[in-house]
């Protein structure tokens, strides 16, 4: 009676086991690093603003990373120095506020847009720039993803900015810890695929050749023993 080789079978089950979880972790560094890289250049809220002028603007704010260290509105306008950058002195003045608002009109953050007034202020302010030359307005906490609204307000114009085109947007700053499950998942699938590779390399080439039942071996039935005297 022919019987199954399990030891084969059991090595089978796991080279498709362990290929499944390659492919699938394969999968899921590449989808991952996608996502890390649509968040690289992702603007959550952009609008057109007239910061030399007072006024309010309400316009969307699409959250899709919350696990970035942080957030900035940042401000770009045609008025740039020598070195390709927004000036500092551009923003003189300037005082608001910008608040994010749930679909519930629920308050989540508040910042302001301060007034460097150095007749108030004991120290200048030091703005942090993109390498692209925009200057940042706030600095924003991360939160979770979701669809917010965003209402900035200019209580103090900047006059420096009037008859010049101007474009806040906000940004993820990444610090390259968003792409550790990357990494993970990458190592899973190496080491998946290394089993793959090594059990397979055992298992499937019996199986094409025996399949899933034992090899028996031949077995040599005697001749029944003959008395010389007959």
């Amino acid at each position: 009676m022919r019987k199954l080789a399990l030891g084969r079978m059991i090595g089978l089950l796991l080279t498709v086991l362990a290929l499944s979880i390659a492919v699938m972790s394969g999968y899921e560094a590449w989808r991952y690093n996608q996502t890390v890289h649509r968040w690289e250049t992702a603007r959550p809220m952009e609008t057109k603003v007239d910061l030399s002028e007072p006024g309010a603007v309400t316009v969307p704010f699409d959250q899709t990373c919350s696990i970035s260290h942080g957030e900035g509105l940042f401000l770009d306008c045609d008025l740039r120095d020598e070195s390709g950058q927004v000036p500092e002195e551009v923003l003189k003045g300037l005082s608001g506020s910008l608040v994010i608002t749930n679909e519930a009109g629920e308050e989540l953050v508040r910042r302001a847009l301060v007034n460097d007034d150095n007749e108030q202020r004991q120290e200048p302010i030091v703005y942090r720039r993109l390498p692209s030359g925009e200057i940042m307005l706030v600095n924003l906490p991360t939160f979770a993803a979701g669809s917010y609204s965003a209402t900035i307000t200019v209580d103090q114009p900047a006059l420096a900015l009037a008859g010049h085109q101007q474009t806040v947007y906000a940004r993820y700053q990444l610090c390259g810890l968003e792409q550790l499950p990357v990494a993970l998942f990458g190592f899973v699938s190496f080491c998946a695929g290394f089993v793959t590779l090594v059990i397979g390399s055992f298992v499937v080439p019996a199986f094409r050749r025996d399949g899933v039942w034992k090899k028996q071996a031949v077995e040599e039935v005697s001749a029944p023993d003959t008395d010389p005297a007959c």
